[in-house]
């Protein structure tokens, strides 16, 4: 025996941390734009360290971290999820459940048709439907069958195995379709959909959104000499420059600084230190008056917050509606919705569990956060009781089971885990009165739980791996592979046609919400490259949440309906 498989079988903790490392160097080789990623490498990275090593890692470890995981997902989409099941919604909605159910329904046909046994059937679903984390509720499901240890054992073993082989297919097929056949079929340009769309929206709200500093924003000091100006309100003269995002931080009259808000009324004399993006100031400095050089009153400090929305009466207005009524004297950097930044388009609506990232004064970030929802003054402050607690209420949820022909039918510990992380993320995000989880450490608990649980599941499935090779031949995994091109591809020309002909989604919707009801953030990426564009977010956002949680449901509905079959 090689020494480093020694040092693997003694230590099964080296052999987690380098299938991590292998993964990570395999998800970083791209061909033309396209990789495999982290996930998908460190799946075949661990088969491939299994293979060797055979290291045995308690099932503890790998539960641990899959259930960190599902309840962090949960957590973060929840506030999208319940956000998305809105009216104005409703063809995005309609897109992800047709998408997700014929992604269902094929991947249940093509197991009946090959005959797979549930552990395949499951993996085909998971990496034919892009959704790691429907590997992982098919597991929890096998290893609550009724059948032997060993038994269980192989579906275990089958299910990453099918994984691992239709993965690849499954993101690469997605780009493919959304970025180059469904425009073909369109006959449109990608570049040339995302200027028209993003035109189109401007054009609805009928004004450019002076809330958003796409260009650098400064401060200068400008003496007030226009007449038609003396006695009027800072609102006022804010007023007077529709477009360009003026607002008055400040002024001195009679040697005096003054704090100014919006009824604070001005005089010919005062010198006001004016806030916009510089281009603006310097437009509008003929209309004003001289600039001073007076660094005393441009000494203030400026505040960079991200601002969470929760107030159910700013959620579902636009940029744009943002700026005109509750924005003065802050600049909107970005707007994030779970990991994906929106575009910042004039008709870009929120939602409640959106995070304007904003900077401004102490006062006027203060300001706007009371309106739209609240700022956590301590962003890093991590509320681990709240993070536990969920996972608990998550585990004791998920052992409530029904018995149906000595087969258990429930949501399972991984589906009750993710529901929890749902309802709590959307609590917090409209009731901000406890504990939470922030961004950064959301994200973490994402990339970690899921790389740590599959670098596991890889491992102890590796040596399985060489037993159906043996056992079926080479040519099985050509009938898988195929078989998990159908369960991508089937439900994007299914939804494609829907979308295009019974919903009439706009072409930027379509796509995006393709790409979103596959949870196939990689297509997105793909578009916003090929487009120079990121108007594409506007359709994903709402089919991913959703189907995030429809599409790791379905690893379960798997293993059971194709258990129940096989009886």
């Amino acid at each position: 025996m090689l020494p480093i498989t020694q040092a693997l079988k003694a230590h099964p903790e080296l052999a987690i941390f380098i299938a991590i490392v292998l993964g990570f160097l395999i998800g970083r080789i791209r061909f033309r734009g396209i990789g495999l990623g982290t996930v998908v490498g460190t799946l075949l990275a661990g088969l491939a360290v299994g293979i060797v090593a055979e290291p045995a890692i308690p099932d503890l470890l790998k539960w641990s971290f899959f259930y960190l995981f599902l309840f962090a997902i949960g957590y973060a989409t929840g506030p999208q999820f319940f956000a998305g099941l809105k009216a104005e919604a409703l063809p995005q909605i309609a897109l992800a459940v047709v998408v997700s159910g014929t992604g269902l329904a094929t991947a249940l046909a093509v197991a009946w048709f090959f005959r797979f046994d549930p552990g395949i059937a499951a993996g085909i679903a998971s990496g034919g439907l892009t959704q790691s984390a429907a590997l992982g509720t098919a597991l929890t499901t096998i290893a609550q069958l009724p059948l032997s240890e060993s038994a269980r054992a192989t579906l275990a073993a089958h299910a990453p195995i099918a994984d691992a082989v239709t993965y690849p297919f499954g993101d690469v097929g997605v780009i493919l379709f959304v970025v180059a056949a469904a425009p073909l079929l369109l006959k449109v340009s990608l570049r040339e959909t995302a200027r028209r769309y993003a035109d189109a929206l401007e054009e609805q709200a009928r004004h450019p959104p002076p809330l958003i500093a796409q260009r650098r924003f400064d401060y200068r000091v400008y003496r007030l000499d226009n007449p038609a100006f003396d006695e009027r309100t800072a609102g006022e003269f804010e007023a007077a420059f529709p477009g360009r995002r003026l607002y008055v931080e400040r002024l001195r009259r009679d040697g005096r600084i003054v704090q100014v808000h919006a009824g604070t009324h001005l005089k010919v004399g005062d010198l006001l230190a004016i806030g916009s993006q510089l281009p603006a100031i310097v437009e509008s400095a003929g209309e004003i008056g001289p600039e001073i050089a007076d660094h005393a009153l441009l000494a203030f400090r400026l505040q960079h917050a991200e601002v969470v929305i929760t107030n159910k009466r700013v959620a579902g207005r636009s940029i744009a509606q943002l700026s005109t009524g509750y924005g003065r004297g802050v600049f909107l950097e970005k707007v994030t919705r779970g990991q994906i930044e929106l575009p910042l388009l004039a008709h870009t609506t929120v939602q409640r569990g959106d995070v304007l990232h904003a900077t401004g004064s102490p006062e006027a970030i203060e300001r706007a956060a009371k309106v739209a929802g609240f700022f956590d003054t301590d962003p890093a402050r991590f509320a681990l009781p709240f993070l536990a607690a969920g996972i608990t209420i998550g585990i004791l949820l998920g052992l409530i089971q029904v018995v149906w022909e000595h087969t258990p039918i429930g949501l399972g510990i991984s589906g009750s885990i993710l529901v929890v992380g749902l309802v709590t993320g959307w609590a917090r995000s409209s009731y901000p009165l406890f504990g939470g989880i922030p961004e950064a450490a959301t994200r973490m608990l994402q990339d970690v739980g899921l790389t740590v649980f599959i670098a596991v599941v890889g491992l102890t499935a590796g040596p399985h791996a060489l037993q159906v090779l043996d056992e079926r031949g080479p040519e099985f995994f050509g009938t898988v592979f195929a078989a998990g091109a159908i369960v991508t591809m089937v439900p994007m020309i299914v939804g494609f046609v829907f979308g295009h002909h019974v919903l009439k989604m706009p072409t930027a919707l379509l796509l995006g919400g393709l790409a979103g009801a596959q949870t196939a953030t990689p297509a997105l990426n793909a578009l916003k490259e090929a487009s120079g564009s990121n108007v594409f977010v506007l359709g994903f956002t709402v089919p991913y949440a959703i189907n995030n949680v429809l599409l790791t449901l379905w690893g379960t509905v798997m293993v059971t309906v194709v258990h129940a079959w096989g009886r």
